[in-house]
């Protein structure tokens, strides 16, 4: 029995270039790129005093949130019981986690910068198939 899942996770910049994403499914190249548009599309439209601001979309039979912060967006696409408010929690403690690990609010070069930072936080809180391991900071 499947109690859902975290499909994928990604962060890209308003202008709609990804920064990284990772993708918890097997999904052919053409699926990840109608996700990533899917995602794309709900947040063009997205004023920008709606900074940090949690919203939500479906996306086929799963839905997904995403944060507007700085020059980035945060999604976070789930299922099951990782639904737009769980979705939100976790979004909302990966973003709060970056911001302690890296010193400053995360921005498209600062993340470009601690790339490696990014990836090894996401990778201790989410794991390889797309489960919550924790929520709260690595150590540094």
């Amino acid at each position: 029995m499947s109690f859902g899942k975290i499909h994928c996770f990604l962060v890209a910049l308003k202008s709609g270039e990804v920064i990284y994403e990772r993708f918890y499914d097997r999904l052919s190249e053409a699926d990840k790129a109608e996700a990533r548009a899917a995602m794309q599309q709900a947040s063009d439209g997205i004023r920008p005093s709606a900074d940090d601001q949690d919203f939500a979309a479906a996306y086929r039979s799963t839905r997904f949130v995403f944060i507007p912060t700085a020059d980035l967006v945060f999604y976070l696409m789930g299922s099951g019981e990782y639904d737009e408010l769980a979705c939100a929690d976790i979004l909302r403690s990966i973003m709060l986690t970056l911001k302690d690990v890296i010193g400053k609010a995360p921005t498209g070069a600062v993340l470009m910068d601690k790339y490696s930072k990014l990836c090894v936080i996401l990778d201790e809180m989410i794991n390889e198939v797309g489960c919550i391991e924790f929520l709260s900071a690595p150590a540094r």
